[in-house]
């Protein structure tokens, strides 16, 4: 099973807003973020049998956006 902590996940977005200049990729992480901030709930449905592949889709969506980030920050 994947292990994601969704917290961290969700610090990485606000790290990456602080420093985005383009609104519109501003509104993505923001918009990340949330989704991330939801998968905290224990109740969450992120938490069910068979979510992991749903879970490391998310993850790995994260994943290629930070780097798109990171290099529209250089």
């Amino acid at each position: 099973m994947l292990l994601v902590d969704p917290w961290r996940k969700a610090a990485e977005c606000d790290r990456a807003i602080a420093l985005v200049a383009d609104p519109e990729r501003r509104e993505v992480l923001e918009s990340l973020r949330s989704l991330w901030v939801a998968l905290c709930d224990p109740r969450s449905a992120a938490q069910a049998p068979g979510r992991a592949h749903q879970l490391s889709t998310i993850a790995q969506i994260h994943s290629e956006l930070m780097v798109v980030c990171r290099r529209a920050m250089h």
